[in-house]
């Protein structure tokens, strides 16, 4: 069973998030564990350290567990069992990763809304918890069915990470899976393609060569893809076009330039994303 820890506040983005993960626990076997944080500056805390200090943290807890248990209420029916809800108060970046790290979670879940503007998904994706988290990250961003994924391939470096964090997660899951190798159009290059990889000429050889390979690997786990794809375009049209699947995964290695442009193709994705560092 895979132990997926759930990020939550009292907003939208967590509510989708929540029922996201929820649909998850359908087709893989998950167990999830909620966990909100009050974020509270240091500036915040009232003086002292006896009685006040106690009586305010307490009353700050019971309004917090309050606003996340009407949350996760509310979304009962389309949800399995839950852990008691974990809630804490402190800087939520650190206190997200003490509990990852404290405990050996293999996934955790956070909700980013959707929107034109990839400023948000950014900061998101360059926070402290991002770069340090010990286990891949879900994005959320819309409420999709996440029976049907892709791996996006960009480098011959990218395929076994990738294709090991996936089956890692989803290796027994009930879902299909998609390879999509994405070139970013340049200047010069033609507008758009997309191509079938089965039916690719000689012009794709390194596309195709590294689809084979992603093959080999998730055969040898009993995976077959259901589709793969060869899709020259720009960052915006290829982030549309993985709007079909409920769950985009991607490597994000450790190289800046490599990083960033993978990061950027993610930001245009409409659905949750997957960023596997491992």
């Amino acid at each position: 069973m895979i132990n997926a820890l759930v990020s939550l506040n009292a907003d939208l983005a967590s509510s989708i998030a929540f029922r996201y993960s929820c649909l998850l626990t359908g087709v893989a076997d998950i167990r999830l564990q909620p966990i909100h944080v009050e974020q509270v500056d240091k500036n915040g805390y009232p003086p002292g350290s006896g009685w006040v200090r106690s009586t305010w943290e307490k009353g700050l807890l019971h309004t917090a567990t309050e606003e996340i248990s009407q949350l996760l209420y509310a979304e009962r029916s389309s949800c399995p069992p839950l852990d008691t809800t974990i809630v804490r108060i402190g800087d939520r970046e650190e206190e997200l990763l003490k509990e990852l790290e404290e405990h050996a979670y293999e996934i955790l879940l956070e909700g980013v809304l959707n929107s034109f503007d990839s400023r948000l998904f950014k900061q998101k994706v360059h926070s402290k918890l991002f770069k340090e988290a010990p286990c891949p990250i879900i994005l959320v961003k819309n409420l999709v069915n996440p029976d049907r994924m892709a791996l996006l391939l960009g480098d011959p470096k990218d395929v076994k990470p990738l294709v090991s964090c996936f089956l890692r997660l989803f290796g027994k899951s009930r879902v299909t899976v998609d390879l999509v190798y994405y070139i970013v159009k340049k200047t010069g290059q033609p507008e758009f393609r997309k191509k079938a990889a089965d039916s690719a000429g000689p012009d794709w050889e390194k596309a195709v060569r590294v689809i084979d390979e992603a093959k080999v690997l998730l055969a040898e786990d009993g995976w077959t893809p259901e589709e793969s794809w060869i899709i020259q375009d720009s960052i915006k049209r290829i982030g549309d076009m993985m709007g079909e699947y409920g769950l985009v995964g991607a490597y994000t290695p450790r190289s800046t330039s490599r990083k960033q442009q993978i990061m950027d193709l993610l930001s245009r994705v409409p659905s949750a994303t997957l960023s596997c560092k491992w």
